[in-house]
């Protein structure tokens, strides 16, 4: 589970340093990667994860929006809450992990060593971006 941390972090600019502007928002995919953009280098998230921050969707959607955003995303740093990514992705994810100094196992990431702890600075990032979402109902973010 994902918990507040307390140490300020910076991070890329992107949509979610935009505070939201009338009817101006993102959709769904654009919302996912921009919390991807922020999950910086040796560290992961799960695409339910993603879900839980945003307050919407799931980690299927999430997972579609991601299959969806083109290779210049950093895509090896969502991965399944397992650890692991599909097979056809993992030698790929593998070289990044090892560039990156993400904790790995045998099998793929440790997610309890790996996993990102967002900021206060960056929860309040993840949240703009989250309201610039078109959903009248977001739930609250449980992590």
């Amino acid at each position: 589970m994902i918990q507040r941390s307390q140490e300020p972090r910076p991070g890329p600019s992107g949509p979610g340093d935009r505070e939201p502007a009338g009817d101006a928002g993102l959709d769904y995919d654009e919302a996912v990667l921009a919390v991807v953009a922020m999950i910086p280098a040796g560290r992961v998230l799960s695409y339910g994860d993603i879900a839980e921050l945003l307050g919407s969707g799931g980690p299927r959607q999430v997972g579609k929006s991601m299959g969806r955003g083109g290779t210049e995303i950093t895509w090896w740093r969502v991965i399944r809450s397992n650890g692991t990514l599909p097979a056809a992705l993992q030698p790929v994810a593998e070289e990044h992990w090892v560039r990156e100094s993400t904790p790995r196992t045998g099998a793929g990431v440790r997610m309890r060593h790996a996993r990102w702890q967002p900021s206060e600075e960056d929860h309040a990032r993840i949240d703009r971006v989250a309201e610039l979402l078109p959903i009248p109902k977001r739930r609250p973010r449980m992590i």
